[in-house]
């Protein structure tokens, strides 16, 4: 038996991110993208899926708390099911089907079908698998950014303003060869002919 939770929550792969400046959502649309593509766990699986219902997609834009807890619990959500498969396991089970829906309120609603005969669920494995990638996958993308970010911060303190006025083109380029030939920043000098 296998068992599709779709895209009836209000999340859905096909929406585009429309984030504005501030940090807020311009819609539901929007911040169910944004969650999608932070927690993969929301791309349901053959016999695994974890949702949101409207509602509270609605309510954790507006409330900074709500939209923190849930965050917290679509992070644990793979968790909650390997966990679950395990449990099956040691039962003598094995877990065919698994549903999470967070909802309204703190809500959270679970639905399990499991059958005799222990072992793992292939499709169930394969969800989890592909989960742990793309959070591994995510985490690089993050790491690598933070590198670029701290690079061209270094970049930035690494680059000097000069400022020089003179009479000329002549007495600009003295003022400037001499401030080049006086600093410690490693550049090289040279002279080119301003009659030219």
């Amino acid at each position: 038996m296998s068992m599709r939770i779709g895209d009836y929550a209000g999340i859905s792969a096909g929406f585009q991110n429309n984030t504005s400046k501030a940090g807020k959502y311009n819609n539901v649309r929007d911040y169910s993208n944004y969650l999608m593509g932070k927690y993969s766990c929301l791309k349901p699986g053959n016999n695994a899926a974890v949702s949101v219902t409207s509602g509270l997609l609605k309510k954790a834009m507006a409330d900074e708390k709500t939209g923190a807890w849930l965050e917290i619990e679509l992070a644990k959500a793979p968790d909650y099911i390997a966990a679950a498969q395990k449990s099956a396991i040691a039962h003598g089970s094995t877990l065919k089907s698994v549903s999470i829906e967070f909802g309204e309120e703190y809500s959270t609603m679970c639905t399990l079908v499991v059958t005799d005969g222990g072992g793992t669920d292939p499709e169930i494995d394969k969800w989890l698998e592909k989960v742990k990638e793309n959070q591994a996958k995510k985490k690089e993308e993050e790491k690598k950014l933070e590198q670029r970010k701290s690079e061209a911060q270094e970049l930035e303190k690494s680059l000097q303003k000069i400022e020089l006025k003179g009479d000329d083109l002549e007495d600009l380029m003295h003022q400037f060869t001499k401030k080049l030939s006086g600093s410690s920043s490693g550049f090289e000098t040279g002279s080119f002919d301003v009659r030219a």
